[in-house]
């Protein structure tokens, strides 16, 4: 499936590891990027099978490449970036489970056939699946909510 231009297929659901972690791949291409952001439910794993992510936790900048092992303790602050020209495969968990849900929320069907480009996110897309997160325990550094908006803040991703 298709989440905010991140490919993502889920391996093992909460429903299928009596709720202990949640398993999957995810795929981001050159220029793609996750802002700044904390889980305040869940501890989260990252291991690289291909390409590099830049990324910044808890302040530390580092390139993760492949056989990179990342482990993410929840309210710890992060972000990356495919600042590279290849995109990057990993394999991540959530434990507990639960925050996997939010991908079937906001993802969309990924066809065979359209695997090795992202399709365009809107910004309704991008502020809907935002809202959403905050129901899951994510907290968005930089971004506010503004009455039924949500404005971009200045720390979104690790080049900025």
């Amino acid at each position: 499936m298709w989440a905010l231009g991140l490919l993502v297929t889920l391996k093992a659901l909460g429903n299928e590891t009596g709720g202990s972690y949640a398993l999957f791949e995810k795929v981001m291409f050159p220029g793609q990027g996750l802002p700044s952001h904390v889980h305040t439910l869940e501890d989260e794993t990252w291991y690289m099978l291909e390409g590099e992510l830049v990324w910044i936790v808890g302040g530390r900048d580092f390139l993760a490449k492949k056989g990179s092992f990342i482990h993410l303790p929840r309210f710890l602050a992060h972000s990356c970036a495919n600042k590279s020209n290849k995109p990057a495969r990993m394999v991540l968990t959530y434990a507990p489970a639960g925050f996997e849900q939010w991908y079937l929320e906001v993802g969309k069907p990924a066809a065979t056939d359209q695997r090795d480009s992202p399709p365009d996110v809107t910004s309704e897309e991008l502020l809907a699946a935002l809202r959403r997160s905050k129901e899951y325990g994510i907290i968005f550094i930089g971004y506010e909510e503004e009455g039924s908006e949500m404005a971009p803040g200045s720390n979104q991703t690790p080049d900025q």
